[in-house]
């Protein structure tokens, strides 16, 4: 082998080389943060599912992506929830959100599922502030009702009820399209 071949196979070794190191030192402090976003009681349970989405269609259509699954010793897998947001806080759509993940992993897999969740919330801040609220998840059946009741509101079957604050009216998405003298008079 000539003298430039022998240069360019060992450049390419060490770029190979270099390239793994690089690739497996991201991987590990990838498995470091993801460990440090756990909420504290679930520090010593296995990663199940990571930003993975699944269906069910029974007893209503859900898709649902979820955040992150662990579980338990026991085999029960509890689910949490990242929020990236100023307030230190839950809101009923996190419950909402974390309740309809749980009726599709469970429709799905066939796993037992918590009854509670984690809502993890980490301000846009640094250092990261991260706070973990466990929540308890809403019944099945109360999932079922508001998929259905969504259903109906948007084939215009029923109609929707006005927001019981006024600080909801004024993030609303649906604010523009909402003629409610209510909630028209809290959006000045």
């Amino acid at each position: 082998m000539s003298v430039p071949a022998l240069v360019i196979c060992g450049l390419t070794v060490f770029v190979l080389a270099l390239t793994l190191a690089y690739s497996r030192w991201r991987n590990e402090g990838g498995v470091r943060a993801e460990r440090a976003s756990r909420p504290r009681a679930l520090i010593d349970t296995e990663l199940l599912y990571a930003e993975k989405l699944f269906r069910v269609s029974d007893p209503v259509s859900l898709v649902a992506k979820i955040d992150r699954a662990y579980r338990l010793p026991s085999g029960l897998v509890v689910l949490v929830e990242l929020k990236a947001r100023w307030a230190d806080r839950t809101f009923p759509s996190d419950v909402i959100q974390l309740s309809a993940q749980r009726l599709a992993l469970e429709g799905q897999t066939r796993q037992a599922v918590a009854r509670y969740g984690y809502v993890t919330v980490q301000a846009p801040t640094r250092p990261i502030v991260r706070r973990s609220h466990r929540v308890e998840l809403l019944s099945t059946d109360d999932v079922v009702a508001l998929i259905r009741r969504r259903d109906a509101i948007l084939a215009g079957r029923i109609e929707p009820r006005y927001a019981d604050s006024r600080s909801a009216c004024r993030t609303c998405a649906y604010q523009v399209e909402c003629a409610g003298v209510r909630a028209t008079a809290w959006l000045r």
